[in-house]
């Protein structure tokens, strides 16, 4: 008869080993590379490149650096169908910063803005 991992969890192991393994088993997932994720996600350096628009090399490139501006990092997770969240964690409240992923949007907003702009006084009146 086999067994679930339950009852194999629960005959091998404590409830404070259960834990612990828990515990090491959440770190691990918290802790996780960009190459590790995108391997996670069963999707290759190659595929992910088209989604982004680059060349493998550069993904390869992006998935070793120490330090990745966070528009590349923010590009790099949506292409792999997520959301990056940046959130500042003080002793007494967490802050979430979402205005530094939304800079494509404010560009665009402001390009139009200025282009509506121009193209007022170029017909002769003001535009404000």
């Amino acid at each position: 008869m086999r067994k679930t991992w339950t009852q194999i969890k629960n005959q091998t192991m404590s409830k404070n080993e259960q834990h612990r393994a828990r515990t090491l088993a959440m770190q691990d997932l918290a802790e996780m590379e960009l190459a590790e994720l995108r391997e996670a996600l069963q999707i290759s350096q190659e595929d992910l490149a088209k989604k982004l628009k680059v060349t493998q090399a550069a993904v390869s490139r992006l998935e070793r650096r120490r330090n990745v501006r966070l528009d590349k990092l923010s590009s790099y997770v949506n292409a792999l169908g997520g959301k990056l969240e940046l959130r500042i964690v003080l002793p007494d409240r967490t802050i979430g910063l979402s205005h530094l992923f939304a800079t494509r949007n404010v560009t665009k907003a402001r390009a139009a803005m200025r282009k509506h702009r121009e193209g007022g006084a170029a017909r002769g009146r003001s535009v404000r």
